[in-house]
């Protein structure tokens, strides 16, 4: 599991479309008066040919004290967290996933097995949120996006003591396993009936990432979110935005020149983190 890239909220930043030619993700900072924090709002999997980078976002990037990630992106701890996840996702007891779905979920699942060539065996022995995400990550890899994302395309370039991090990896494993398990069919049922409307939509969804157009974004993500039970989307998105503000207000108030990478999604919309920091009182300016 790479931070929510290994989820299935990362799926909605997995598209298909060519980059325009003026590219440029939306890109804001945030002041407290002596102080500024840049955020930008980040694609976990790209297209190979997908152009994003600017001379703004480099030489933020270049003159920032802190790069800050939602979670730890290291070889070494996606290894640890892939492991837990694996062990959280399994059942252990004899229960097979089709003792708890029902004949048409069965067969909407079945079939995208034999679509993608993933053995329906090892998706039996899944738990309906891990059977989401494999469904999810192996839909985007038959249509070719393997690709790293923003944030596997800048950690070779920057020193591990300059890197910060929001949270840790068990809590981002936590927003999958502490749900229901009605919550988690819920979530499977609307990954397998988004399977034949993907490639569009995920071609909607990268074009207003890249060409910096984040109302148009947070629309569409909300359309996409509709189909997500709410307590779901609530530990996914709503949750860890409020969880944010406080190490974000503690780097204005060190005078630490941050940039912040988190996924698009959390700078869109209702309750996104731009607009609880400007209900603290702070000053948000979009430079990109």
């Amino acid at each position: 599991m790479m931070s929510l890239s290994a989820r299935l909220f990362a799926a909605l930043c997995m598209l298909g479309l060519a980059a325009p030619v003026a590219a440029a993700p939306a890109l804001w900072e945030v002041r407290d008066g002596n102080s500024a924090i840049r955020l930008f709002g980040s694609v976990h999997v790209l297209p190979e040919d997908m152009a994003w980078r600017t001379p703004l976002f480099d030489a933020i990037l270049a003159q920032a004290d802190r790069v800050i990630f939602e979670t730890d992106l290291s070889f070494a701890a996606m290894t640890e967290m892939g492991a837990r996840a694996y062990v959280e996702g399994i059942y252990v007891d004899g229960t097979l996933l089709t003792d708890i779905i029902d004949d048409e979920m069965e067969r909407k699942l079945r079939e995208f097995a034999a679509s993608a060539a993933v053995p329906f065996g090892t998706l039996l022995a899944m738990k309906p949120w891990m059977a989401a995400n494999t469904v999810s990550a192996a839909a985007m890899a038959s249509l070719g996006y393997t690709a790293a994302g923003v944030e596997l395309v800048l950690l070779p370039e920057l020193e591990a003591g300059r890197m910060g991090y929001l949270e840790t990896g068990d809590e981002q494993l936590a927003v999958l396993t502490g749900g229901s398990v009605d919550e988690q069919l819920a979530m499977l049922a609307a990954t397998l009936d988004d399977m034949a409307s993907l490639p569009k939509l995920m071609s909607k969804v990268l074009q207003r990432w890249v060409t910096g157009n984040p109302e148009a974004l947070a629309a569409v993500l909300a359309v996409e979110a509709g189909g997500m039970d709410a307590a779901f989307m609530e530990r996914l998105i709503h949750a860890r935005n409020r969880n944010w503000i406080a190490p974000l207000e503690a780097m204005l108030a060190d005078d630490v020149e941050s940039l912040v990478i988190v996924g698009a999604g959390h700078l869109v919309g209702d309750g996104s983190v731009l607009e609880l920091l400007e209900q603290q009182g702070y000053t948000v300016e979009r430079l990109q």
